[in-house]
């Protein structure tokens, strides 16, 4: 892999990679020092696309001061980073437009100093993309969209009203109309794309999912001895805040309006559902209720406390607060299971989305109690030796699955680790070369409005 000093410290230049015959700037809104879940897959591109030929410029933000919940400071990550690519910060700013146009400025000076032949854009915030079009155009290179969610199609996010939606899925058909290549995280959210805007050219939409990284589950997997308890790990956030949103007399007042492109069951995105399997267990006196600890490791909010607070199993739960992404997957990999939950949906309905924590879940080889709908994700889990799958917001049915589970873990089943056959090809670095094929196809065909870099040399 690549060893490129970061310009900011070190004042000099990278030596070229002995393999580039391509150069990226990638823009990504959340980098490291950002940690948490946006910035795993810029991370995952910055580090291995060098080994696939593909130099890379990073153009992110400054660090912010004040850290939200979905940008938590990893210092770790940044020193992973660092040595593979080249890394330029935007003046800082608060407001989205002005960070925009600090990324443009900063853009233009980049795309000047080191010439790429293409410019990748991961989102969200879905804004970048207007930053991502106007540097293509002013230096004729061709950009690619890269998806993490499905945008204007993803139901996690509901609208102030219909016509609020209807704004924002036009404007994700005028970026997928721009775009000179797409990228999706999910084979479901390639054909959503395509069935949005008829005008997009599928051989110009790939799929790269997300995935893992061999760096974080050395080979041999450690073996993990029963003991008194059965710790069921969730590493990663939840969106408790969801179950409380109807208390705020405003939203009492003028829910109704507001629109979802996907009829979700938002409570499945929390462990109100689990915790309620865990009480059933206990009042119909299975040991499996007795002896599972849930342990949280992700940001620890009011809502998620709250949430806790009222399942009347609190004595059940640990939460352990955000911790380093090396400190989760060292964690995964000696769990005695790991639990992943998404929202529900009504029958005839798939998942739009896979969480990121699945395939490093899956490469644990841990076994897995997933509340999960329809869906890619569901079926990746079933498919697997160790997946124990439910309905995310069906409690009898969490606790069926959670009976079985705590019956084997008890019996030794699970000492040690196993892997689906097929995981290999979810790793991150497999993935990053299936993007570096992308990219060149795309550099190679260039603008579609038939427009070359000047600043390019020939």
């Amino acid at each position: 892999m690549a060893r490129f000093a970061d310009e900011r410290i070190a004042g000099a230049a990278p030596a070229a990679h002995p393999c580039a015959a391509l150069r990226a700037l990638l823009i990504a809104y959340y980098f490291p020092p950002d940690g948490g879940p946006g910035a795993q897959r810029p991370i995952s591109f910055a580090r291995h696309l060098p080994g696939h030929g593909i130099a890379c410029t990073v153009l992110t933000r400054t660090p912010p001061a004040r850290r939200g919940m979905f940008d938590p400071a990893d210092e770790a990550a940044l020193a992973r980073v660092e040595p593979c690519c080249r890394i330029v910060r935007a003046a800082p700013a608060t407001a989205m437009p002005e960070v925009l146009r600090n990324l443009t400025a900063a853009g233009d000076a980049a795309i000047a100093d080191h010439r790429p032949d293409v410019v990748l854009v991961t989102m969200s915030p879905f804004e970048l993309w207007r930053t991502a079009d106007e540097l293509g155009r002013r230096h004729g290179l061709p950009v690619v969209f890269d998806l993490r969610d499905p945008w204007a199609l993803d139901g996690v996010v509901d609208y102030r009203t219909r016509w609020h939606w209807r704004r924002e899925f036009a404007e994700m058909r005028r970026m997928l109309r721009a775009a000179d290549g797409v990228v999706a995280n999910t084979p479901e959210c390639r054909g959503l794309f395509l069935g949005a805007e008829p005008q997009l050219d599928p051989a110009r939409v790939a799929v790269v999912t997300n995935g893992w990284d061999a760096d974080d589950f050395p080979a041999p997997l450690p073996d993990v001895e029963p003991g008194p308890v059965l710790r069921l790990l969730h590493g990663g956030s939840f969106l408790c805040h969801e179950l409380y949103v109807h208390e705020r007399p405003l939203r009492r007042l003028l829910g109704w309006l507001r629109h979802s492109p996907e009829p979700l069951w938002r409570s499945g995105r929390t462990p109100r559902h689990l915790l309620g399997a865990i009480r059933r267990l206990r009042e119909r006196g299975a040991s499996a209720g007795a002896e599972v600890r849930f342990c949280a490791m992700g940001q620890a909010d009011e809502a998620l406390r709250r949430c806790v607070a009222e399942s009347g199993v609190a004595d059940a739960v640990e939460l352990l607060g955000y911790q380093p992404h090396a400190t989760v997957t060292a964690a995964l990999r000696s769990a005695d299971a790991l639990f992943l939950t998404l929202h529900g949906l009504p029958p005839g309905h798939r998942s739009r989305i896979v969480p990121g924590k699945t395939y490093e879940y899956l490469a644990s080889g841990r076994p897995i109690l997933a509340g999960l709908p329809a869906g890619d994700a569901r079926e990746f889990v079933a498919a697997s030796p160790r997946g124990f799958v439910a309905d995310p917001c069906d409690e009898t049915a969490l606790a069926d699955r959670l009976v079985e589970l705590h019956a084997r873990w008890r019996a030794g089943e699970f000492r040690h680790p196993e892997r689906p056959a097929d995981i290999d090809t979810r790793e991150r670095n497999a993935l990053a070369g299936e993007l570096a094929s992308f990219l060149r196809r795309v550099a190679a065909a260039g603008r579609r409005d038939g427009t070359r870099a000047a600043t390019r040399q020939p």
